[in-house]
């Protein structure tokens, strides 16, 4: 008898246990879905967003004008601004001087030393300087014309001619010279029998 109800109490308990597991369970699943209420005393109203500072406009800046009197520098004029026809009229006679390179000054230095040795009667030391000026600047005709001229004064007609031709050549564009070379060209032809080449030249300085 002892036995039963030891076995009795055993399942009321375990029983009872079960009931309070269900009913926690229960408890548990109606709190979680009822809303929590907040009474009305305890809620903080939200804080207002500051008001917008209204934009401050600059009144624009007058520009101050400028105090005592203006002073503006009269335009200059360089003669490259100048239309053509009217650059400043040079006195008569006088032009312009053309920047020449060092070489052709150097070279003509040259050939007025040979020039006056010419004018000495010493054309072999004429020709070393008429030589030398041509080393310097191999378009220098006066160089060939003064090269010519000595050969012609040693006697050497074909020598004097080949030089006079060169001359002739790098004078094309100065017909003073050119009527120059012209004429000793002439004479070189008249000094080796060839009138008739002589005349010609001749008559080829006379149109200049």
């Amino acid at each position: 008898m002892g036995g039963s109800m030891e076995r009795r109490w055993s399942g009321f308990v375990r029983l009872r246990r079960l009931v309070v597991l269900i009913a926690l369970g229960f408890t548990a699943a109606c709190t979680s879905s009822r809303p929590v209420q907040i009474p009305p005393e305890w809620q903080t109203s939200a804080p207002a967003p500051p008001a917008p500072h209204p934009a401050v406009q600059t009144p624009p800046q007058a520009h101050a004008a400028p105090s005592g009197p203006i002073i503006r520098r009269p335009p200059e004029f360089r003669e490259k601004d100048l239309a053509p026809g009217l650059e400043p009229a040079l006195p008569p006679g006088q032009q312009k001087a053309e920047a020449r390179p060092p070489q052709y000054l150097a070279s003509m230095h040259l050939v007025e030393q040979g020039k006056s040795n010419l004018a000495a009667g010493r054309p072999e030391a004429a020709i070393g300087l008429f030589e030398q000026a041509v080393q310097v600047d191999v378009h220098n005709g006066e160089a060939f014309l003064g090269l010519a001229k000595a050969w012609r004064m040693r006697g050497s007609g074909k020598k004097a001619m080949e030089f006079a031709r060169k001359a002739e050549i790098l004078f094309q564009d100065d017909p003073r010279k050119l009527k120059e070379v012209y004429l000793l060209e002439a004479d070189i032809l008249s000094d080796l029998g060839d009138a008739a080449q002589s005349n010609q030249y001749r008559q080829k300085a006379s149109r200049l």
